[in-house]
């Protein structure tokens, strides 16, 4: 495979991960309607109805963000690789490498996010911060399970860069 299919295959899964977060927005916002229409006011079912009306605005107008992020990357790398191979593979790699290596901070980020929410649940008496913690708690699970499942199509990449390098020093 060359290094632009790569790219393309890269930012491919990316775009997926952009589209995985709007459908967890979807999701959010569909459970802040069930919250607000279906279910007994109470504080609890408002913390969570807010909770999750924010999370999901917020998380799909990062997925649509995120996917067209991901198609700048893609029409860039495109334009650099037919002005300068060279320059295009060093840039990927530097790129890609902080990429890489920034993957399990922001899982662990998500995971202190969740792990915090969870305490707000179990040892804080207002139920509206509970409801707002379990929406918080939803939507950081949520980002966990995806960024996870992305994480093989940044690792694929960074090796093949990583060869691209190497074949330099050869």
């Amino acid at each position: 495979m060359n290094i632009l299919q790569s790219l393309e295959t890269y930012t491919s899964a990316q775009k997926w991960v952009g589209i995985n977060f709007i459908i967890l927005g979807s999701v959010l916002l569909i459970l802040a309607g069930v919250f607000t229409f279906f279910v007994e006011k109470t504080p609890l079912a408002s913390g969570m109805k807010w909770g999750a009306l924010a999370a999901g605005i917020l998380i799909t107008v990062g997925g649509i963000s995120y996917g067209n992020f991901n198609k700048k990357i893609q029409r860039d790398g495109e334009a650099l690789f037919e002005k300068d191979k060279t320059e295009f593979i060093q840039y990927e790699y530097e790129r890609m490498e902080k990429v890489d290596k920034g993957f399990l901070t922001y899982q662990m980020v998500f995971v202190a996010f969740v792990v915090a929410a969870l305490i707000v649940i179990l040892f804080v008496k207002a139920p509206v911060l509970k409801g707002v913690a379990f929406a918080v708690a939803i939507l950081f699970i949520g980002q966990l399970i995806i960024e996870g499942f992305s994480h093989p199509s940044i690792t694929k990449y960074t090796n093949e860069l990583r060869e691209e390098v190497k074949k330099w020093g050869e």
